[in-house]
């Protein structure tokens, strides 16, 4: 197996009762990068995760972790404390405090991380029972657990989800920090653009299967089209023709129209034709600039597949 990957999958099978089968080959996970996984509602992102993880019964699975077997890692204690998960279900008592919590992942990790547990705000936590915690505050509890030890390999399930805008940014600096300094290998699975602008490769999964694996970079200018331009038609009689007009603009990767909108992406020299349709039209309403993050999302959780 190749050292330059944390994860490994050759092939991935699991099915459920109700006929849903998912179907995963060749993923390749590097080493030291954050990899988020983007797709629909329902598509396989966590199931892909909490297979990986062992929590899953699979009818096949060719899958190594840090090298090492995916059976063979669960087994063995040392392996399994180089891992940090953070899941959507919160899993402990709530009849507990936070600091008996802390306590456990000490005894559980044998060294916690100051830097975690300042950029998670757990002193203000420590004396409250968990049973009296905001959701914000129960994801910021489950995310210590799985960052304190500083572990090599980190899954995360929506990070953000319930935090406020000031401790999502923390938790975004942190997760930098862990893979820019400590070479940590962060995948997670995420719905949000701030997160997604920290990754540096993005799978995105469909229908129960990889549609893309590729860097931040290659989906931004390949995948997607590195520019993004939109035109408001409103109640313009002559909404058909021009959608039908976009089909002639040179340089379009896709295009698609939502209600009164058209969304194109392409390169930067599809904008000459873009413009040439505005003012054939007239158009008042329209913009035009390159594709971020948000788009990525549009895309992978309503076209891509």
């Amino acid at each position: 197996m190749s050292k330059q990957f944390i994860i490994q999958v050759d092939e991935l099978q699991l099915s459920f009762e109700d006929g849903t089968a998912f179907n995963f080959n060749d993923i390749n996970i590097t080493k030291g990068k954050i990899t988020g996984i983007i797709g629909p509602n329902g598509s396989g992102k966590t199931t892909f995760v909490e297979a990986v993880l062992g929590l899953r019964k699979l009818n096949k699975a060719r899958i190594w972790i840090d090298g090492i077997p995916q059976k063979e890692f669960f087994k063995d204690n040392a392996s399994r404390k180089v891992l940090g998960s953070q899941l959507q279900v919160f899993a402990f008592s709530e009849l507990v405090k936070v600091s008996e919590m802390i306590a456990l992942h000490k005894a559980l990790y044998g060294k916690q991380s100051n830097r975690v547990y300042e950029a998670l705000a757990m002193d203000e936590l420590l004396n409250k029972r968990l049973d009296k915690l905001s959701g914000g505050q129960k994801q910021r509890i489950n995310l210590y657990m799985a960052l304190a030890h500083m572990p090599k390999l980190v899954t995360l399930d929506e990070p953000s989800a319930a935090l406020d805008k000031n401790m999502a940014e923390r938790l975004i600096e942190l997760l930098q920090y862990l893979s820019d300094v400590q070479n940590c290998s962060i995948l997670m699975i995420t719905h949000h653009p701030y997160e997604l602008d920290i990754c540096h490769e993005i799978i995105s999964i469909y229908g129960g299967t990889k549609t893309y694996h590729a860097s931040r970079e290659v989906f931004l200018n390949d995948i997607i089209g590195a520019f993004h331009a939109q035109i408001f038609i409103g109640d313009n009689e002559n909404a058909t023709l021009i959608q039908a007009e976009v089909n002639n603009i040179k340089h379009v990767k896709q295009h698609f129209m939502q209600g009164n909108q058209i969304d194109i992406y392409g390169q930067k020299t599809m904008e000459v034709g873009f413009l040439a349709l505005i003012k054939k039209h007239q158009l008042k309403s329209y913009s035009f600039g390159q594709s971020n993050s948000a788009d990525i999302l549009k895309i992978s959780t309503s076209f891509i597949g």
